[in-house]
């Protein structure tokens, strides 16, 4: 593993939450006889390692820690059919590799590839008893909504979703509206201008000396938050009513993280077990 530093006290937040639930999906499933993957659609090296920041909260920042691939292959009482680890740098390709002489025992592939183009490859392969968790994880605003609309539609998949809460922040000025180039941004992850625009509105103090004020931006991070989440209800079956929102080390919001099931019968018993995992002080 190359080891590159990054992360704190939110990775090991959203890692937690993710392994708790794949511990408990697994379990739950273990008698169907369903063929259980899990897919990591920013899989990135396998493991993680705190910057230096963060030496206070974890003692030795040099170590390396388990990331979602090697979390999820580590599942032991029911262990996925399958996994799939997509991974857009070459690199870090080549440490997911390496984890096949790891886990010999594990059907691993590993694919060099946007995740936004292979995972609605995969999400035509599944078949009548396929089921998948799948952990979308980006770094900042990668994942386009059309993806996000592909998982829904199978009716297979159970997904975590990383929001770049921080990123949309920034690209969302509050005085006015994005440039052109930020609105296409928005628009690519959101499904449309018609979606996020709603956050914006005549300036709550309008000026006397401005006949024609510019429209500016109401609310934070939390309305920003839910304004995704109205999406994703759009499309899933079900979105757990609690999500986490993680924050860096000036509690600033960095992330939230969504949990939503596109299975009709599936999502009355994910949602809940979400829920409650979500809830729990991590």
């Amino acid at each position: 593993m190359s080891g590159r530093e990054f992360g704190g006290p939110w990775t090991r937040a959203k890692l937690d939450i993710l392994r708790e639930y794949l511990e408990t999906y697994t379990t739950m499933l273990k008698k169907q006889r369903f063929n259980l993957i899990y897919v990591d659609a920013f899989a990135g090296e396998g493991s993680w390692k705190p910057g230096k920041e963060y030496d206070r909260d974890y003692g030795d920042f040099r170590t390396l820690r388990q990331g979602s691939p090697q979390i999820a292959l580590k599942i032991q009482d029911k262990a996925f059919d399958r996994f799939l680890f997509i991974e857009r740098d070459s690199q870090r390709c080549e440490s997911l590799q390496r984890l096949r002489s790891e886990f010999p025992n594990r059907n691993i592939r590993v694919v060099n590839d946007d995740a936004n183009i292979e995972l609605p490859r995969f999400c035509r392969t599944l078949g009548d008893f396929d089921r998948a968790v799948v952990f979308l994880d980006p770094f900042a605003t990668e994942v386009a909504w059309e993806t996000v609309e592909v998982i829904a539609r199978t009716k297979k998949i159970d997904c975590w979703i990383l929001f770049p809460l921080m990123a949309i922040n920034r690209m969302m000025p509050r005085g006015k509206e994005p440039i052109l180039a930020l609105s296409e941004r928005l628009d690519r992850v959101f499904g449309g201008q018609e979606h996020w625009q709603s956050l914006y509105g005549p300036p709550l103090q309008p000026s006397l000396l401005d006949p024609e004020p510019s429209q500016e931006r109401h609310g934070g991070s939390k309305e920003i938050a839910d304004c995704y989440r109205r999406r994703l209800e759009s499309v899933f079956e079900r979105v757990a009513p609690t999500s986490r929102t993680l924050t860096n080390s000036q509690n600033a919001p960095l992330f939230e993280l969504f949990f939503a099931a596109s299975n009709p019968k599936g999502a009355s018993r994910a949602i809940p077990i979400a829920n409650h995992i979500l809830l729990k002080k991590w």
